[in-house]
């Protein structure tokens, strides 16, 4: 994956599970009408999408639990080794089948032997002419022929259940606009300042630090002038996966906070003074390329996991992303630096007490970088508000 989409992805997980829980509740309770209804032993609904060689089990309802349910859904099928799932998802046919039937595939006679089943009617699950799985009926007490009705009705709950599927999706598609950039992918504005809010509360209920990054592209205006708007919407991209490449997935929060000003949310991070980091990065960084400073276990050899991140300030987190911004170059034709970045940081406790004054006091440094000649980093004051 690209280092620009991580974040997207990473953003879009919350919008993901949220659709996922809603997703998964709805096709809970129609494997289980199925069951009510058409009196069938179980009932599995599993998801597809083109043109995976698998399906995955999405939910599963049975008359008498076994061990081995709850560990069934998100269990994964070969279509290459069950015949019948094939034809289902991708010829979109129904397929029903018992095991005296001569005509089911060796394969399939195998499957069903292994999990106790004398019947099973598989239905593809369709929404607008697109195939996004398939329900599986399944009977373990004795052999039973599913009549046209059983089959309508069958069809019926697998539309409801693609349906289903297909509004999580939208639900998930929809979140994710709401909270990302359109054009980096990173935390939009709002999004940012929402994730904050709820990293001061943590800080302050566990006694953890956080620090804020506030970070200016210098001479933007200027490059999106001379080179036009989608070569400036481009450098902004790529700044955004510069910025993740100098930052924690999953635990930094990196985000547009408008024009072409960024903001990080270090979480367990003190705001530090990176004294020597300009000169000890300036040759550890490759020009020409982004480079991936993220901590590795190796950085840390010996040291616990827990603590590593104590162990780098945002200082010099911050003096990572000015030294890269600057050796590397963001146009092929321009010698470098095409731009720089002045950045201002803010700890809380060590320079504020509340979400309003770290932004505040980052604020302030950054725009005292600018005034003492851009391409620099520069602290917040030492004050509680």
């Amino acid at each position: 994956m690209p280092r620009s989409s991580h974040v997207t992805a990473a953003t879009g997980s919350i919008a993901a599970v949220t659709a996922a829980i809603v997703r998964d509740e709805a096709l809970d309770n129609i494997a289980q009408h199925a069951c009510e209804v058409l009196k069938v032993w179980e009932c599995d609904l599993y998801g597809w999408v083109a043109p995976e060689a698998q399906v995955t089990c999405l939910a599963l309802w049975a008359r008498e639990a076994d061990p081995g349910d709850a560990g069934w859904v998100g269990a994964k099928l070969s279509l290459d080794e069950q015949p019948s799932f094939r034809r289902v998802v991708t010829e979109g046919r129904t397929v029903a089948a018992h095991v005296g039937d001569h005509n089911v595939s060796h394969a399939d006679k195998l499957r069903m032997e292994a999990w106790g089943q004398h019947s099973s009617l598989l239905v593809p699950m369709i929404f607008q002419d697109k195939v996004m799985g398939c329900l599986q009926l399944v009977e373990k007490r004795h052999t039973r022929i599913f009549s046209a009705r059983d089959r309508k009705m069958a069809t019926t709950l697998a539309s409801l259940a693609a349906l289903a599927m297909h509004s999580a999706r939208l639900c998930a598609e929809v979140e994710l606009l709401a909270t990302t950039d359109g054009v980096t992918g990173l935390h939009n504005h709002r999004n940012f300042c929402e994730r904050l809010a709820a990293e001061v509360v943590r800080a302050d209920r566990y006694g953890l630090n956080l620090a804020v990054l506030m970070i200016d592209i210098d001479g933007f205006k200027s490059y999106n002038d001379r080179r036009g708007h989608p070569a400036g919407d481009t450098l902004l991209r790529s700044f955004g996966g510069l910025l993740l490449g100098h930052t924690r997935a999953h635990i930094d929060v990196v985000g547009r906070y408008g024009g072409d000003e960024f903001a990080i949310a270090l979480p367990n991070t003190t705001a530090g003074v990176a004294s020597t980091a300009r000169e000890r990065l300036r040759g550890a960084i490759t020009r020409g390329r982004f480079f991936d400073m993220r901590l590795t276990a190796k950085d840390t050899a010996g040291a616990p996991t827990a603590n590593r991140v104590e162990e780098v300030s945002a200082g010099t987190v911050a003096e990572r992303i000015r030294t890269s911004v600057e050796t590397d170059s963001f146009g092929t034709d321009l010698l470098p630096p095409v731009i720089t970045v002045s950045i201002g940081v803010a700890g809380l406790g060590e320079h504020v007490g509340s979400v309003e004054a770290l932004i505040e006091a980052a604020d302030r440094a950054l725009y005292r970088a600018k005034q003492l000649g851009k391409n620099r980093v520069e602290f917040g004051e030492t004050r509680l508000a």
